[in-house]
């Protein structure tokens, strides 16, 4: 007989066009009066600004600079692209406080996962997994339409991994006997399956249903990891990869990297890792637009390498193609090569 489960989803999901102007009709459900608003410095605090300006609730905006900031306030909201959205969840998991998510771009699942980012979670160690779900997400599509392209395409980027980070997860359940959702897997499935058949049609992101195909998809992907009680269906070898490279390029104060692409190219090398129809991943990924070689990703070939070659250590609870000793510099090499991405 199975352990005793339990997992959180969004209780409210608003998408479309003015999908925003529904927050104080959330917050009246949820029965919150003063806002701690968690945004970004620039266009994001503008579109904040817009937001609680039509509000008659009592609100403050804070600075993303400090990561252990505690707040009163009876509801954290999140307004903006990946880090404000991130530091929202960390204030919301300090503060013991529900949260309220509106994204201002689309560019990877973090919109309706519990969960942050490898590189942010890894400098709040002392907090142990930081882990706390939306109760409410408002995806304006009129907003989020507005976001660069890039940004956009790095959302379908970082969906096409789901095709890796599923096979892993399977590959867990097999050889370590981790504990395996096949709703949550089905979920994330066909969260990726809808990008991939149109990423093509909506990589451009001129038209509301482009984005609005994207952020299905990604939401799919945030409930799924609520379902799994952790981000396995959406993040395996592939994003390992993108991880090492990430934490790599802020030692050295590389800032032109996209996480989206760094999956996205991590997936065709995890595909071929796996055996996998690698070759069609890769049509896929330059149907939507996005970079098939490293240098295209702001990427060189050493740092690549490296981070082929290390990744397996960040996460050794989880299992994947890359096994328990990782990849040798020459097999890293080879991977890169045969794949044509150096």
């Amino acid at each position: 007989m199975k352990e005793l489960e339990s997992f959180e989803v969004p209780r409210y999901v608003v998408f479309g066009p003015g999908a925003a102007l529904k927050l104080g009709e959330v917050l009246a459900r949820l029965g919150a009066r003063r806002i701690a608003v968690i945004t970004g410095p620039t266009t994001s605090r503008r579109i904040a600004e817009s937001i609680l300006s039509q509000l008659e609730y009592e609100f403050r905006i804070f600075s993303e600079e400090d990561l252990r900031l505690k707040v009163d306030q009876d509801i954290v909201v999140g307004i903006g692209g990946g880090k404000p959205l991130d530091l929202a969840k960390v204030v919301a998991y300090i503060s013991k406080k529900p949260l309220v998510i509106i994204p201002t771009s689309a560019s990877h699942d973090g919109i309706a996962s519990p969960y942050i980012s490898y590189v942010l979670n890894k400098k709040l160690s002392e907090y142990g997994k930081v882990a706390v779900s939306p109760l409410a997400i408002l995806a304006d599509t009129k907003i989020i339409l507005g976001a660069p392209p890039r940004l956009l395409r790095a959302g379908i980027g970082d969906l096409l991994g789901k095709a890796v980070s599923l096979r892993d997860w399977a590959l867990a359940h097999r050889v370590k006997g981790e504990d395996y959702s096949e709703y949550a897997a089905i979920l994330a499935r066909a969260s990726y399956e809808i990008v991939a058949r149109n990423a093509a049609k909506i990589s451009g992101f001129k038209r509301e249903e482009d984005v609005r195909t994207l952020v299905k998809s990604l939401i799919g992907c945030g409930v799924a990891m609520g379902i799994a009680g952790s981000s396995r269906p959406c993040s395996g070898s592939e994003h390992l990869f993108a991880h090492a490279i990430e934490l790599r390029a802020e030692e050295a104060g590389l800032r032109d990297i996209v996480h989206g692409e760094l999956v996205a190219l991590g997936a065709i090398v995890m595909a071929y890792l796996h055996g996998m129809n690698w070759r069609k991943l890769k049509e896929v990924v330059k149907s939507a637009g996005l970079p098939t070689r490293l240098k295209e990703a702001g990427v060189d070939r050493d740092l690549a390498v490296q981070a082929l070659t290390m990744a397996h250590k960040l996460r050794p609870d989880r299992y994947t193609i890359l096994g328990e000793s990782g990849l040798s510099r020459e097999a890293a090499e080879r991977a890169l090569e045969d794949t044509g991405l150096v």
